[in-house]
C-alpha cells in the first residue's frame, strides 16, 4: 500500500512546461503554452508572457500586445498503477494536473502607434522570467 501512495504521489508531482511558438507573420506569433503537475501550477501564464517578450525583442521589436487569449486547466492521465497478489488485482488510473495558455501576440516597435499601451517586452521578461521555471 505504501509503494501504491508513493507512485501515486510521484506521478501528481511529476510534470514540465512547454511552449511552442508558431510564426503567423513577421510581427505576428501565436504562443501554446503547457504546464503539467502540482509543482508546475500556475506557470503556464509566466510562461506564456516570457515567451512572448522573448519573441519580441528576437525579431527586433519592444513592445507586444496579446489577442485571442485563452486558459484553461484540468487534468490528463499521467499512468496505470496496478498491484495484485494471490488470486486478487486491482488497479487505478494516476491523473496529474495540467494548465494551458495561449495568445497570439503582435509586435510594435516603440515608435509605432500600436506600441501604445502595449507591453514593454523588456519590462515583461524581467517581471515574468523567475515565474515561469
Amino acid at each position: 500500500m505504501r509503494r501504491l501512495a508513493l507512485l501515486f504521489l510521484a506521478a501528481s508531482l511529476v510534470g514540465c512546461v512547454t511552449t511552442q511558438t508558431m510564426p503567423l507573420a513577421p510581427n505576428v506569433v501565436r504562443i501554446d503554452t503547457k504546464a503539467g503537475g502540482w509543482l508546475y501550477a500556475g506557470k503556464a501564464v509566466p510562461a506564456t508572457m516570457t515567451a512572448a517578450a522573448k519573441e519580441t525583442l528576437a525579431r527586433g521589436y519592444s513592445h507586444f500586445k496579446l489577442s485571442a487569449p485563452e486558459m484553461g486547466q484540468g487534468s490528463e492521465v499521467a499512468g496505470v498503477t496496478g498491484v495484485g497478489g494471490r488470486g486478487w488485482a486491482s488497479a487505478s488510473v494516476d491523473r496529474v494536473h495540467v494548465e494551458s495558455s495561449a495568445a497570439t501576440v503582435t509586435m510594435f516597435h516603440a515608435d509605432e502607434p500600436g506600441a501604445k499601451d502595449a507591453f514593454d517586452a523588456a519590462q515583461t521578461l524581467a517581471q515574468y522570467q523567475g515565474q515561469a521555471n
